[in-house]
């Protein structure tokens, strides 16, 4: 009776063993999964900041200039006339004014009323022009440098919309493996209890004397008769028990 307890013992504790095991190694293997999820995250999530940092400072430059008064939110004004004017605007209205007062003074003289009139009329046209010319430089530049900054804004939109994008696909297979990992670690936990709960009844019946031998005839003393499993509960040890006289 006693190596056939201890081979009942020896089964539950081997079927433990061996079920944490496994579920030990599967669980490992699905939490190396959730790591090697991670860690991509982080590497995308490392590779698109720069332009996500980029995007900031573009946007926060950008409501900066859109504030009212900013730069790009203001009227033009006589200060940004002289600063657009074009950098010969003084040379063409001096050699302009010359050249109006050489065609009149053979004619009417340089003084005169006819002559001063030109000369009024070539000014004016020369200040119309330059104005819109200067409005117009000041419109390319405002727009330029919309331009630019709402192109790096939308480049670190981008980079941001690509890291949550991979967050949410990462994180949702992250969470996955971390949950089989805890499914495996439980169930190997469940399979090693039910191994060795399962042989508590068969060595309460060794213990108990109930599988011992039959008494010995005359003289004789009394011989073991070994365990007798058909007194055991039906799939006790995986098989039915059977009466002596079924």
């Amino acid at each position: 009776m006693p190596w056939t307890a201890a081979a009942i013992a020896g089964s539950a504790i081997i079927g433990a063993v061996g079920s944490n095991m496994a579920a030990g190694t599967q669980a490992g293997g699905q939490q190396k999964a959730a790591n090697t999820q991670l860690s991509m995250f982080n590497t995308i999530n490392a590779q698109e900041q720069p332009f996500i940092q980029a995007g900031y400072g573009a946007t926060s430059q950008l409501n900066s200039m859109l504030a009212p008064g900013g730069q790009l939110n203001r009227s033009f004004s006589p200060q940004d006339f002289l600063n657009n004017l074009d950098p010969g605007y003084q040379f063409q209205l001096q050699t302009g004014v010359q050249a109006v007062r050489n065609a009149d003074t053979p004619g009417v003289g340089a003084l005169s009323g006819p002559a001063l009139k030109d000369l009024m009329s070539f000014n004016q046209n020369m200040a119309a022009t330059g104005y819109q010319n200067a409005f117009n430089r000041f419109q390319t530049q405002n727009n330029a440098i919309f331009s630019r900054l709402y192109g790096i804004a939308g480049l670190g939109q981008n980079a941001a919309s690509n890291v949550g994008t991979s967050g949410t696909q990462l994180g949702t297979g992250i969470a996955q493996a971390q949950a089989g990992a805890a499914a495996s670690t439980a169930g190997g936990i469940v399979g090693g209890t039910n191994a060795v709960g399962g042989a508590g009844i068969p060595l309460a019946y060794l213990l108990s004397g109930q599988g011992g031998g039959g008494g010995g005839g005359g003289g004789g003393g009394g011989g073991g008769g070994g365990f007798d499993f058909s007194n055991l509960p039906i799939n006790t040890v995986g098989q039915p028990g059977q009466g002596a006289g079924n």
